[in-house]
């Protein structure tokens, strides 16, 4: 490896408490044991500075990494002070992604450093020798090239055997790159000056890649990686008796290869446990079904192959599928390599249809046909007989999550207390949500949750009785309906009854990104339609102006409706958002806040009326037309 030289110190930064003078990357993929040295050298102005810089962390893997640290010293008024001694090392398995049931094995090297001070210079450096067998021979990888912070040099340096054609692609950033040829090896080098640091905006879709980057891989092509994961998959054995016998338990339960797969697919989510023991190539190896079947546990790879398994005994087509939950459709936008993954899914032909069916997920219901779509957007379908394995995964025509809610208020008297009920209906994902919140909350919980959340609109309300739910799992339909009584609900001045409404269903899907003025795109959440109505019955005909004219207010993003009536005893406000896309670009997003501020108070509004009627309207009625004229 070649170490770089640290640029001198230009000064404390403007915001921020650390100079980062130096990121080096260097990987040596023509070794047998695959080395990726780092080096690190920060300038440490503050206080801040030397607490926020004087742990170090290193995290390997030692199934099949080895690490070397080479280099920790501190530079103390051109003095060097070397501070790497073992004893100030723990190796701790911190296991990070254990909440979510992954067990990767990986140890992290933590050093705390000693004696740092403000105005020192941190240097340190390591190798991590190794790399995961699963991905067998092939070179490939990718290295991030921007921060939120200013670096004053950065470069990547990769080494390969010389027959290696490596693809090579840069990301939203020029850089200076040199390709030398030295004896057996290829040098490629990247490197900058003054990498300036860039404001994380936040709220970015699943595509967008927030820094840029730099990526190299020997694959060619997408079929090339299919050919990669078509391996791991066909080498798991797939006899089984436990699996045999289970098919013949499916079978006797479902008539049609509908119902089967129904049957299948959900005794893969809810009988097999999520637990990943992804130690070494079972990052990505899955395990036997015979393994899966006797632990009944498994993550999505042991998920989707037992599927996949179940599914193919049956006659069903059916091939894992590499998706992202970190990129979705963006994948595509890199160059072909395993990286862009992080899950597997199955894809299915059914009675002649396409369907997508992920066994990780849980709480589903409905037709099978309706619970594969997710936000993927695109997948990679690992069959080689396919000459396209990169499929579109889109939702079926007029499939999309709806949220309905109708609340009914019903006076008999200005002076008594008004009865409200709150009938919510949802489907698609959003009543697998439902479903899941209520399988993980007791309905005393939910009841006092949803109270509070209308004591916010309505101080005064209070519970008729708890909340009560109805799940027709057939189609997937999750309805919630809830019974108030509020006190005090109409102010009465000269004769006139004023009461305020709040369509709260559609501020509640009507997305605003943290940061307003932005150059990055902003997710706005899955598309779906919402609609919550408004029912005011009241016992008598009332004297009330409204304006019938219907409101209508559209983006490339988002459209919405709304209109009133009254019908004799009974006032109707309905208002309807149709989330027509997941993401807002940078360049309609002073549009879309306009839009979502007339929105917003479009939903907020009040009646002012007369009661009883009079058959001329009151002078009172009439300055108010006259005002709102």
């Amino acid at each position: 490896m070649k170490p770089a030289k640290t640029p001198k110190s230009r000064g404390k930064p403007q915001g921020q408490s650390t100079e980062y003078a130096l990121i080096d990357t260097q990987v040596n993929a023509a070794s047998q044991n695959f080395q990726r040295y780092k080096a690190f050298s920060y300038y440490l102005h503050t206080s801040q500075a030397v607490s926020e810089n004087s742990e170090l962390e290193i995290t390997f893997n030692p199934e099949y990494q080895q690490l070397a640290i080479h280099q920790l010293q501190l530079i103390r008024e051109g003095k060097t002070v070397n501070v790497l001694r073992p004893e100030i090392f723990r190796l701790l398995q911190k296991e990070e992604d254990l909440r979510n049931g992954i067990y990767h094995g990986a140890v992290t090297a933590v050093a705390i450093i000693p004696d740092t001070r403000p105005g020192d210079r941190l240097d340190y450096s390591y190798t991590i020798s190794g790399r995961n067998p699963v991905y067998g021979n092939k070179i490939f990888g990718a290295l991030n090239f921007g921060w939120g912070v200013d670096v004053g040099y950065s470069r990547l340096r990769v080494l390969v055997p010389r027959d290696v054609k490596l693809q090579t692609r840069v990301h939203d950033l020029e850089l200076n790159y040199k390709k030398r040829r030295k004896g057996d090896t290829v040098e490629h080098t990247w490197e900058a000056d003054s990498v300036a640091g860039r404001t994380d905006e936040g709220d970015y879709p699943p595509w967008f890649v927030r820094y840029p980057f730099i990526e190299y891989s020997e694959y060619t092509s997408w079929q090339e990686v299919v050919a990669w994961a078509e391996d791991l998959y066909g080498s798991v054995d797939a006899n089984s008796a436990e699996l045999d016998k289970l098919v013949k338990q499916l079978q006797k339960k479902a008539k049609t290869p509908r119902e089967y797969a129904l049957a299948a697919l959900e005794f893969s989510q809810e009988q097999i446990r999520y637990l990943g023991l992804e130690f070494g190539e079972n990052s990505h190896l899955p395990h036997s079904p015979a393994v899966v079947l006797e632990n009944r546990y498994g993550d999505c790879k042991d998920k989707t192959n037992l599927l996949v398994q179940l599914l193919r005994k049956r006659g069903i087509d059916a091939d894992p599928t590499l998706v992202s939950f970190d990129f979705g459709r963006g994948f595509t936008e890199f160059l072909p390599s395993p990286l862009a993954f992080d899950h597997v899914i199955v894809h299915a032909q059914i009675d002649g249809q396409q369907v997508w069916l992920d066994p990780t997920r849980t709480h589903q219901a409905g037709r099978i046909q309706d619970r594969g779509f997710l936000e993927f957007g695109k997948g990679l379908i690992i069959n080689n007989e396919r000459a396209d394995p990169v499929a579109e995964i889109a939702p079926l025509e007029g499939q999309i999550d709806q949220i309905d809610v109708t609340e009914t208020f019903s006076t008999a008297r200005f002076d008594q207390p008004v009865k409200l009920r709150i009938e919510s209906r949802y489907t698609g994902d959003q009543a697998n949500y439902q479903r899941y919140f209520f399988n993980s909350n007791s309905v005393a919980e939910i009841s006092d949750k949803f109270l509070n959340f209308y004591a916010k609109i309505y101080p005064n309300i209070r519970r008729n009785r708890a909340v009560t739910f109805d799940d027709n799992r057939a189609f997937n339909e999750f309805t919630i309906v809830e019974q108030y009584e509020i006190p005090e609900f109409f102010t009465a001045q000269d004769n006139l009854y004023s009461s305020t409404y709040y369509a709260s269903a559609i501020e509640q899907y009507l997305v605003q990104p943290q940061t307003i003025r932005r150059e990055s795109p902003a997710a706005i959440g899955q598309p779906k339609r919402v609609s919550h109505r408004i029912v005011v019955e009241f016992a008598n005909d009332v004297e009330l102006y409204i304006d019938s004219t219907p409101v209508v207010k559209q983006q490339p993003a988002v459209e919405y409706r709304s209109r009133s009536q009254l019908i004799g005893k009974r006032f109707e406000h309905r208002a309807q958002l149709w989330v027509k896309k997941s993401w807002v670009d940078s360049a309609n997003m002073a549009d879309y806040l306009a839009l979502t501020k007339e929105i917003q108070q479009d939903i907020d509004f009040s009646l002012t009326l007369g009661y009883p009627a009079n058959k001329k309207p009151s002078a009172a009625i009439n300055a108010l037309v006259d005002a709102l004229q």
